[in-house]
């Protein structure tokens, strides 16, 4: 196995089968980022690129994968490549992307499993089916797993190809509010993919954390209470134990969310505890838009 990469002074990899490239040589091959035993490896500088959109290409074609390359670069995409379905499955299990384009003929009878699973943990990402000729019926049962478009034929030639993205994800763009990411004493969430950047290293924020953090957000500079809480949305359907009763669901939840987006989880500064009452965010720490 090599490691391909555009940087010389990897001092966490072993180098003696890496592989320098230019940039140039990288685009051609689709290669945007390191991948090391079937895991994609994201930038050093990836808290600069918070904001910016993924989408992964699942194709055992390196020629086919290079056109697409080109076309996607100019629309600011970092394209992550998967030769094969099995390839695809950690990379799609650790990112949430914003666009996943499949190649039938590479994952083949494992394409309705991908589609379900993306669309199981991803609503919001766009996710394309690539066939060489029309399959009606597993074209039916493609969108019945949530797939977004299927292209066939004469259809998936590389211009066209590319014009059909560029207005999907220009609809979906428009559609995204500018709310959905914030920016929090230097740390850096999305919330619609779920994600927080902080010092280079990308995190998964859980659907019930993300949600706490949502209210907290919209609920800035105000003490919140385990009773207000208790009474959100977020635990709407839920049965926790109030926390005069001794109940200490909130308390852990917020503990879990100061791992992920505090510097110091001991000595948070985002979500600060108010004695007696519960928890505030300061809106000095807040920065919304992308």
């Amino acid at each position: 196995m090599f490691l391909i990469s555009a940087k010389k002074n990897i001092n966490s990899l072993d180098s003696s089968n890496a592989i320098y490239l230019d940039r140039k040589q990288i685009l051609c091959l689709g290669v945007f980022v390191q991948v090391v035993k079937g895991q994609a490896i994201m930038p050093e500088d990836a808290e600069h690129n918070a904001g910016m959109r993924f989408a992964i290409h699942i194709c055992g074609c390196l020629e086919s994968h290079a056109h697409i390359c080109r076309g996607l670069e100019s629309m600011g995409l970092v394209l992550h490549h998967a030769p094969t379905a099995s390839a695809a499955r950690p990379m799609l299990a650790k990112y949430l992307y914003d666009l996943v384009l499949i190649h039938f003929d590479t994952a083949g009878p494992d394409t309705l499993e991908i589609c379900s699973s993306v669309r199981r943990s991803n609503p919001n990402a766009i996710v394309m089916v690539l066939m060489d000729r029309p399959r009606i019926a597993v074209e039916k049962q493609l969108f019945k797993c949530g797939v977004s478009d299927v292209v066939a034929g004469l259809q998936c030639d590389d211009t066209v190809l590319i014009e059909r993205i560029k207005a999907r994800l220009s609809t979906a763009r428009s559609r995204r509010s500018r709310a959905d990411v914030v920016r929090l004493n230097g740390t850096t969430v999305d919330f619609a993919r779920r994600e927080v950047w902080r010092k280079g290293t990308i995190h998964r924020l859980p659907g019930i954390l993300a949600d706490l953090l949502r209210y907290f957000v919209d609920n800035a500079d105000h003490a919140v209470s385990r009773r207000e809480l208790q009474r959100s949305s977020i635990w709407a359907d839920s049965i926790c134990t109030p926390a005069d009763e001794g109940g200490n669901t909130f308390d852990v939840n917020v503990g879990k969310l100061r791992k992920i987006i505090e510097a110091d989880p001991s000595h948070p500064e985002i979500i600060k505890s108010v004695r007696g009452v519960g928890w505030k965010l300061e809106s000095g720490l807040l920065e919304r838009g992308e």
